[in-house]
């Protein structure tokens, strides 16, 4: 039976909603060329990269943002040596965290002293290991690539008092992130909520790993719904989304409507196997607890990623879930066909292209 209408029934002014991002993703600069490399219907995957020599025994190819050296350290008062022994996911989070805050129409000196939070998503630092084991450089690229002290970082630099920490849940960290801070604007936790992911492929032997697990094609391409899909691209991608209440936002790109999450618990398969049961579930419960029907969705864009184990077991989910009633076909699709998997920051990456296209 379904509850009442979350839509609906929420008191207009206190509905939750983006109304700033930014980002930077592979072969993009930013948001406007994202559109326009999907709208071209780009391969934005590369080989001729540099970031790691070619004799080890795995696919090359990857997606990567440019100008990953560029920082002004003066601007985010910082020291160049700090800058220096950064995590360069970390500086280029600051940048479009500054961005998404002016997309929203804020200057970002207004939210000193607010309750504003700040979620990163962040799985790994790939850079952390080029410091690690430096003598030289101790201590203070320890703080500089730490993951956990991230949010911290843009907490800090802007003055903003609300729950500040990282999310690590891997592929769905972003995704994840978005829903605890909804959670947390609507429990009156914090006013807004700023929501920072990056991914980037630094370390030859993480992507090694990632390809002996099996998750990677061989020929470096992204082929989800293909029966030729063998597994992922993996790519770089940070991106940012300013999160409040319509009462205070100055633009709106979307409604955070709801949101949900579950976990699969034991598999017989594995534990990094997906389960179509779970997924059904979370669907079913996700639309139930809105109100909405299924019938009324026109597009749903989808995580898959081209694995063998993944994406049949994600699409028999949606069919089952969602498809059983409808007259029209569902559309479905996936933005990795484009720019691969920026794994904990590709859940952004399905919002930007939702919203962009």
């Amino acid at each position: 039976m379904y509850q009442s209408n979350l839509y609906t029934t929420i008191d207009s002014e206190e509905r939750i909603v983006i109304s700033g991002i930014a980002g930077r993703f592979p072969n993009s600069n930013n948001l406007k060329e994202l559109q326009e490399n999907l709208c071209n219907k780009m391969d934005l995957g590369f080989s001729g990269h540099g970031r790691w020599n070619n004799f080890y025994n795995m696919p090359h190819r990857i997606g990567i943002i440019n100008n990953i050296d560029k920082f002004d350290s003066q601007f985010f008062n910082l020291s160049t040596t700090e800058s220096h022994l950064m995590d360069p996911g970390m500086r280029m989070l600051m940048e479009h965290t500054y961005e998404a805050i002016v997309d929203a129409g804020i200057n970002p000196k207004e939210l000193q002293g607010t309750r504003t939070s700040v979620i990163t998503a962040i799985s790994t630092s790939e850079a952390r290991s080029f410091f690690l084991y430096n003598s030289q450089l101790a201590g203070p690229s320890f703080i500089g690539c730490n993951i956990s002290v991230m949010a911290n970082r843009i907490s800090h630099w802007l003055g903003v008092t609300g729950p500040s920490f990282n999310v690590d849940t891997a592929c769905s960290s972003s995704n994840y992130a978005i829903v605890k801070a909804y959670e947390m604007i609507k429990s009156g936790d914090c006013d807004a909520a700023i929501i920072a992911s990056g991914s980037l492929c630094f370390h030859p032997f993480v992507q090694f790993q990632f390809y002996h697990l099996g998750v990677l094609s061989a020929d470096g391409y992204c082929k989800p719904f293909d029966e030729e899909g063998s597994g992922y691209m993996r790519s770089d991608t940070i991106a940012v989304i300013y999160l409040q209440k319509i009462k205070n936002a100055r633009r709106v790109y979307a409604t955070f409507v709801f949101g949900k999450t579950n976990c699969d618990g034991f598999k017989k398969e594995g534990i990094t196997f997906p389960s179509v049961e779970k997924q059904k579930i979370l669907l079913k419960d996700f639309y139930e607890q809105c109100d909405i029907s299924p019938n009324e969705l026109s597009y749903m864009e989808a995580h898959t990623t081209g694995t063998i184990a993944g994406d049949p077991v994600e699409v028999m989910a949606i069919d089952q879930a969602l498809c059983s009633k409808r007259n029209t076909p569902l559309m479905i699709g996936s933005v990795k066909s484009n720019l691969g998997h920026s794994e904990a920051a590709s859940g952004f990456c399905q919002i930007a292209k939702v919203y962009m296209t």
